[in-house]
């Protein structure tokens, strides 16, 4: 679908594809959801689109890239959306001297706002194409914050639950934290990179004033990676500690289960002797010999929880 605009004077005209010839020249944003062949070849036609360049909007999950041609630049990047799991949406840019084209597969909130706010996409065009896709760009990579802000929240959580108690599903949790930090990291941090070529290259498509303006878009990808990357650390202390704490665990009980095997094994000797076969035996014939036992027994047990209790065993 095409969303076409036009900057005519200081007011925008929405125009339908037929009428998209002859605007060529005037100032355009052409925001395309979900883009099919018949749109993506009266695109090529209409602004001298390379061949590459069609081809890598029509297919989805493109590497994160900017790549300048004689008439204009081309990007794409990647924004991110949670519900109950994490979705990263490609966001491509073709930016000309007086055009924008953004395509994405389905519809993002930077686009969808600014098709609705006539005042705001005419200030911008009235700029420049640029700061039309600096104002998206910027407002998609900010999406990034609430979820990490969600991550580093889910994380503190995480290690709160170990210390008071260590569940079973803490590991899935934790892993599911881990690859989500995955997923987020491989984004940010190409984008990242490409956002820079955007602040500091020199195109001919983009004006000298609106460098600052993308440059504070690279700053917001900087603080991005460098949060990802805490996560991901903290991550990787928190699944050690887990594993820290449940070895602790399993050791206490294993403890446990060595004091009591350790009482109870002298305590079956002396019922097994007296278990055999043999007519005569110490105590058997007198009337106190099973209490006589009993005391003996205890005597050992107190005898071992003693000598365990002084070591430090227990």
């Amino acid at each position: 679908m095409l969303h076409i605009f036009c900057l005519e004077g200081e007011q925008i005209i929405p125009l339908h594809t037929e009428d998209l010839k002859k605007k060529r020249n005037q100032r355009l944003w052409i925001d395309t959801i979900n883009l099919t062949k018949k749109e993506a070849e009266l695109l090529k036609n209409v602004f001298d689109l390379h061949p590459v360049t069609v081809e890598d909007m029509l297919n989805l999950r493109v590497r994160i890239k900017v790549e300048e041609f004689p008439d204009y630049v081309f990007s794409v990047f990647y924004t991110l959306r949670k519900s109950r799991q994490l979705e990263s949406i490609e966001i491509d840019f073709v930016l000309g001297k007086n055009f924008l084209i953004t395509n994405h597969p389905k519809d993002v909130g930077a686009t969808a706002g600014l098709r609705e706010k006539h005042e705001d996409l005419a200030m911008l065009l009235n700029k420049g194409s640029e700061y039309v896709m600096q104002r998206i760009l910027s407002q998609e990579v900010d999406q990034f914050f609430p979820i990490l802000e969600q991550i580093g929240e889910e994380v503190e959580t995480i290690e709160e639950q170990i210390t008071t108690r260590s569940k079973t599903d803490m590991l899935t949790k934790i892993l599911a934290l881990k690859r989500m930090v995955i997923k987020v990291r491989k984004i940010a941090i190409p984008q990242k990179e490409k956002a820079g070529m955007l602040a500091k290259m020199k195109y001919n498509v983009v004006d000298k004033k609106a460098i600052p303006y993308f440059r504070d878009v690279y700053d917001h990808t900087i603080k991005i990676a460098d949060t990802i990357e805490n996560d991901r650390e903290a991550i990787s202390d928190t699944l050690s500690f887990y594993v820290s704490v449940v070895s602790k665990n399993t050791n206490e009980v294993m403890r446990v289960l060595s004091v009591i095997a350790t009482i109870t094994i002298p305590l079956t000797v002396i019922p097994g002797i007296y278990g055999t076969n043999f007519t005569k035996l110490p105590g058997a014939t007198t009337a106190l010999g099973f209490w006589i036992m009993i005391i003996i027994m205890m005597a050992i047990c107190w005898l071992i929880l003693y000598y365990l209790r002084k070591k430090g065993w227990m």
